[in-house]
This record gives structure tokens, C-alpha cells and sequence, in this order.
């Protein structure tokens, strides 16, 4: 009994960490949402032995006291970050991201630390510091060693391996055994919750280590099944509508706009007629096009992006690091040109253009190989006067404003063409990403006057309401830009032959703006997530009126949908399963959103990790809602288990896919 009491006391270093450690990770859990407990705290008592461990096997108590502070802070500044992480977001850490480090830097907004989990943690580090040294003084007398027991040693030895092998093994025995359910049982019928709330914050960051480097590569993916997949004569082709083909032969400007918000020309902020004033081309362009005023998206660019181009993501990798060089004979651009082709015309051009460095999110490779002839990024620009703001020029460090981009690219966005002749250009705006601090670049452009002389967007009613003020200043600045692209196709004669389509590719989650702009207090909320899609298109707008149908689409409309839209008008017959969404042109099939970044299910009704995890449900939610978002998952789970197996394989490398006349 006195070995185990002088065993207790000599090691109270040790016991007493491992209680700050536990602390550290249920007070940070709590500022993400998550209830003060983990719902698998296996991987993470193993962690925190293994620590404890390692601590064991110091024999000097200064040793210990040093390894025990370094890895409190260790967790400290892990913790903060990740929170920072999911509150700027919403992102959990995955390993995949360490792939886009570089371009975390060049996006990150304001550090907006949460500051009470700083000083509690700190708090907390300091009170163990200050144990430890009261310890050192009125308990071991200073005396640097502790007895020593080869027992504890070797037991601390041997505890130490297993904890080792399985904080590495776990998350490889995981993955084996979830590959061997299908992705309805895995993600819809599991039991997906916050990945925080299971285990924790700094074991949560260890398992995705192990997960997304040893478990990644020794878990293969088959390519059985894939060709009954694409070419399932059940369920063939995409389906259309009365529309369909209404705009072959039509031109192609697809514009990528980022962090786009309905509430700025089409909200509470200023009346119609102020909105008139401030955004007369968004106005204009409302009336005369086809909008989806139910759209959602709920990703960031890079994914976005590749959903609005290619029409699937897959859950193992980032597609414009893990899956660059793959084959897309599917994706938009390549299915642009195949159809140009067929109906015996010439594609004129088939670019992508975008105000920031090709590197980015490594655009320059992936649209190559998507299908685009070029990516003309920043650098390709500075030839016409376009200057890279964030690295040079007066406005150093600020975005590159639309307007001075598109006002010195129009004429290489929109080329003048013969009959005969169709183009197709992607633009990705930039104006409108955050930092949302006041800019001299928007000031300059006298966009702060209009505002103030409207009396809309007041400067100094708080920092979220100052940020709210720039981001209405870049959109304005955005308005400006597209009235340029829409004189040019005017000048040249192309405006009834082209369409125009315009989308979000998220809200603007940066500085949560969104939550402010749109008095939303609970972290998840479906209209956090609602965008604007607009379609410009002469022929599609008039046919509809002709039907006497409204221009206003509003069932339930994501971001997967937009290329089956595409499809639809421009006579473009697409495999059905290669795609997540359907066009918004029909009325009676609806997509969901599977969210690969943040885990969550999201409709317009309801957001849920799974079946039976529900986190929000809007006031008119019903039964029913339920019951068809049930289906709406599995359907799109069944083409996602798929779709991982096409990108892991690069399937079309060696496959050539059937053109469908």
C-alpha cells in the first residue's frame, strides 16, 4: 500500500497533466458546439495514454515538467487553430488540406481567434505551471530525480508501443472495415455526428494523420462495376425538359461569382430604388433572365468549382491536387466542344480566365485538363494592364478589382465570332472574396460615397456592419464588371446568341458575415447556405414567358445542378450517373447536397450528419420533407460510391466514353 501511495505522490506531475489535458479538449469542444463529452472516447484515451506514457519514461522530474508544459501548448495552439478553423468555415481538419497549406495563406481572412477559449486554455496552463513549481518546492524539495522503478520502466515501455500501434492502427482498421460497407450504410445510416464531438479536437487531428496518409494508401479502390454504372440503361441519361436544346448554338460565359449574396441588391438593406442606383446591371439582369431564388451552395471554391465544371467531387482527395491529371471527357468544357463539333460548328475559343496567380488551388493544370485551351490567370493579364493588387501597385494587398480586370479583358473574354463559330469562357470574380476591412481600391472607385449618399450600409455601426459595408462596395464593383461583359456582347452582336450563366459558389462564410447580414444566430441554417443563380438567355427566357411560366425557379436547386441545366438548354445528352444533379428545368426531381468537406447533408428543409442526426429543421419541415431527402441521400450516395472509384481509377484514362448523339 505505501509503494502504491509513494508511487501516487511521486508521479503527481503525470496525473495531474492528464486531467489538464482531458480539460483542454471537453472546454474546447464546447466552443464548436459540441456537448462537455466525447461519444468515442477510445482513440482518445489512447492518445493521452500514449502521452502519459512517454512522461513515464522521463526519470527526471524537470524532464517531465518541461515534456508535460510542451505538449499542453502543443494542444493549446491545435485547438485554437482547429476552432478557428470550424468557426471561419466550418471545416473540419482532414489530412487532404495539408495539400492546400500554400493556398491557405493567400486566403486567409482577419485571424479572428476565439479569445475566451484562448485565455481559458491559457489560464489553465498557467495553473498547471504553477503546480508543477509548488510541487517542485514544498513536496520534492527540488530534487530532480524520483525514484526509480524498473518496473515502471518497462511497464511505461510496453504501454507506450500498444498505445503507439493504435493511435496508427485505429484509424487503418477503421477505414478497412468502412470500406466494406456501402456509402448508404456508411454515411447516411452510420453514426455520423460532429467529428469533434467523438473523440475530440487534438486526437481528431492524429486519426485524420494516420487516416489520410497510411490508411489512404492501403485502402484500394476497385474498378468493378464502373461501365454497368455509366451506362445503366435504367437509368441512362439525364433527363430534360420541353427545353431542351432551346440554345444550341449559343455562346458559353459562365462566371464562377465569388462569395455572391442575394441580400445586398435584393434585401432589406436599401429600397428598389437604391438598389436601382447602386446595382443597376444586377437589377436589370434579375428582370431579364431566369433565376433561381431556392439555390444553395455550401462548399468552398475549389469544390464549387469543380462541381460547376465536371458536375461530381469525390470524398478521398481535393480534385485539383489528388486527381489533376485525371481524365474528364464528362466535364463541361470537353462536352462543350464534343457538341459544337457534332453539329459541324467551330469552337472559337475555349478559355478560363481569373484575377489571381494560375497556382492557386493549381488551376493552371486542372483546367488544361478538364478541357479549357488555357488558363489566363493574373500574370497572363499584366500584359493588358491588368495588375496583380495583392503583390504590387498602390493597392498592395487588397483583390484585384473586377472592374479593372474585366474593363482590359472584355474583348479577350468575349471574342467577336462568324457564324459558325460558338466560344466558351469561364470568368472567376474577385472582387467580392473576403477580407472585408475597408479597402483603398473600393474608395477610390468612389463606391463609400455612393453608399453614404444613399444613406444605405453605414460606416462605423460595428465591425461586422463595417464589413458588410465593403462587401456591398464590391459588389457594386462586381455590377460594374458585368455591365462591361454585357456592353461587349452587345457591341458585337452576340448578346441574343449567347448565355450568360452567373452563380455563387458559397455565401460568405468569411468573417461569418452571412450570419450577421442575415440575423441568424444558431450555427446551422439552411438559408446561410441560399445563393443567387441567374441564367441569361434570350431564347429560354422567351419560351418561358410564352408558356406563360414564371422566370423565377423555385423548388430546391444546388450547384450540382447548374451543368445538367447547361446540358438541357444546349441540346447536350449527358450519362446520368457521372453527374450529382438534374436540371432545374424539371420539375418534379430535386438533388441534395452531400457536403465532402464539412460532413453534413443539407436541403432547403433540413441539415443532418445522417438519417438519424438531425441539426436543423426549417419551421415548415414535415414528415415528408424527411422522407424525400431519404431517398434524395441514397440516390446520391449510390452514384457517390461510384464516382470514387471513377476518380481513384482514373477510370476514362483507358476507357472512352460513349458520345451520345
Amino acid at each position: 500500500m505505501q509503494k502504491i501511495k509513494d508511487f501516487f505522490v511521486n508521479n503527481l506531475i503525470i496525473f495531474i497533466y492528464i486531467l489538464f489535458a482531458f480539460a483542454f479538449e471537453i472546454i474546447s469542444i464546447t466552443f464548436v458546439g459540441c456537448s462537455p463529452y466525447l461519444t468515442k472516447p477510445l482513440y482518445t484515451f489512447s492518445l493521452f495514454v500514449f502521452f502519459v506514457a512517454i512522461l513515464f519514461l522521463a526519470r527526471n522530474r524537470y524532464i517531465q515538467i518541461f515534456l508535460a508544459i510542451a505538449l499542453l501548448i502543443g494542444q493549446l495552439v491545435m485547438n485554437v487553430g482547429f476552432v478557428y478553423l470550424y468557426d471561419s468555415n466550418g471545416t473540419f481538419f482532414e489530412w487532404a488540406m495539408m495539400n492546400q497549406r500554400d493556398d491557405a495563406k493567400g486566403i486567409m481572412e482577419d485571424l479572428h481567434l476565439n479569445g475566451k477559449l484562448i485565455a481559458i486554455l491559457v489560464v489553465l496552463a498557467v495553473v498547471y505551471i504553477a503546480i508543477c513549481v509548488l510541487l517542485m518546492i514544498f513536496l520534492y524539495k527540488g530534487k530532480a530525480r524520483r525514484q526509480s522503478y524498473k518496473l515502471t520502466a518497462i511497464i511505461s515501455g510496453v504501454v507506450c508501443f500498444i498505445t503507439f500501434a493504435s493511435t496508427t492502427l485505429i484509424p487503418v482498421i477503421n477505414g478497412f472495415t468502412s470500406a466494406k460497407l456501402s456509402y448508404v450504410d456508411r454515411y447516411l445510416y452510420g453514426d455520423a455526428t460532429n467529428k469533434y464531438q467523438q473523440m475530440g479536437i487534438t486526437s481528431n487531428a492524429v486519426y485524420e494523420l494516420f487516416n489520410g496518409t497510411i490508411a489512404e494508401s492501403a485502402i484500394k479502390i476497385d474498378d468493378k462495376g464502373i461501365e454497368d454504372f455509366v451506362y445503366d440503361q435504367d437509368n441512362l441519361l439525364l433527363e430534360t425538359s420541353e427545353y431542351f436544346g432551346i440554345s444550341e448554338g449559343n455562346n458559353l460565359l459562365y462566371i464562377l461569382a465569388e462569395s455572391f449574396e442575394w441580400y445586398t441588391f435584393m434585401g432589406e438593406y436599401c429600397t428598389e430604388e437604391q438598389s436601382k442606383i447602386l446595382y443597376p446591371n444586377l437589377n436589370k439582369l434579375i428582370s431579364e433572365s431566369v433565376y433561381a431564388d431556392n439555390f444553395y451552395a455550401r462548399e468552398k471554391t475549389d469544390t464549387a468549382e469543380i462541381l460547376a465544371l465536371i458536375g461530381s467531387n469525390p470524398t478521398r482527395e481535393y480534385v485539383n491536387y489528388g486527381y489533376e491529371n485525371n481524365a474528364y471527357p464528362w466535364s463541361l468544357p470537353n462536352m462543350f466542344r464534343k457538341s459544337v463539333e457534332e453539329n459541324g460548328n467551330t469552337v472559337k475559343q475555349l478559355k478560363s480566365f481569373h484575377q489571381h496567380v494560375g497556382t492557386f488551388y493549381n488551376r493552371n493544370n486542372l483546367h488544361k485538363n478538364i478541357g479549357f485551351e488555357d488558363l489566363v490567370d493574373v500574370v497572363d493579364m499584366k500584359e493588358y494592364g491588368v495588375l496583380n493588387y495583392w503583390v504590387e501597385g498602390e493597392f498592395k494587398g487588397e483583390r484585384t478589382l473586377d472592374s479593372d480586370t474585366i474593363s482590359k479583358m472584355k474583348n479577350e473574354i468575349i471574342p467577336e465570332t462568324q457564324d459558325g463559330e460558338q466560344f466558351m469562357s469561364f470568368w472567376l470574380s474577385y472582387s467580392t472574396h473576403g477580407n472585408y476591412k475597408k479597402r483603398k481600391s473600393l474608395e477610390a472607385q468612389g463606391y463609400y460615397d455612393m453608399l453614404d449618399d444613399l444613406g444605405v450600409f453605414p460606416e462605423g455601426k460595428g465591425t461586422k456592419s463595417d464589413y458588410l459595408r465593403t462587401y456591398a462596395a464590391t459588389v457594386i464593383d462586381f455590377d460594374k464588371a458585368i455591365g462591361m461583359l454585357f456592353d461587349r456582347l452587345e457591341a458585337t452582336g452576340q448578346l441574343e446568341k449567347t448565355t450568360v450563366v452567373i452563380f455563387a459558389d458559397h455565401n460568405t462564410y468569411y468573417n461569418n458575415l452571412s450570419y450577421h447580414a442575415k440575423h441568424i444566430s444558431e450555427r446551422h441554417n439552411s438559408e446561410l447556405y441560399r445563393v443567387p443563380f441567374i441564367i441569361y438567355d434570350q431564347k429560354l427566357k422567351q419560351a418561358m414567358e410564352d408558356n406563360g411560366e414564371s422566370n423565377v425557379i423555385s423548388k430546391f436547386t444546388t450547384t450540382a445542378d447548374i451543368i445538367p441545366t447547361v446540358f438541357d438548354i444546349f441540346g447536350i445528352k449527358g450519362y446520368e450517373n457521372l453527374y450529382f444533379g438534374s436540371s432545374m428545368l424539371v420539375d418534379d426531381i430535386e438533388s441534395i447536397i452531400y457536403s465532402r468537406a464539412y460532413g453534413i447533408f443539407i436541403t432547403d428543409k433540413l441539415i443532418c450528419y445522417g438519417a438519424n442526426n438531425l441539426i436543423y429543421k426549417s419551421k415548415d419541415y414535415t414528415k415528408a420533407d424527411y422522407n424525400s431527402f431519404i431517398k434524395r441521400a441514397e440516390e446520391h450516395l449510390y452514384k457517390l460510391e461510384y464516382i470514387d472509384k471513377i476518380y481513384y481509377n482514373d477510370y476514362f484514362k483507358n476507357h472512352e466514353l460513349k458520345w451520345v448523339s
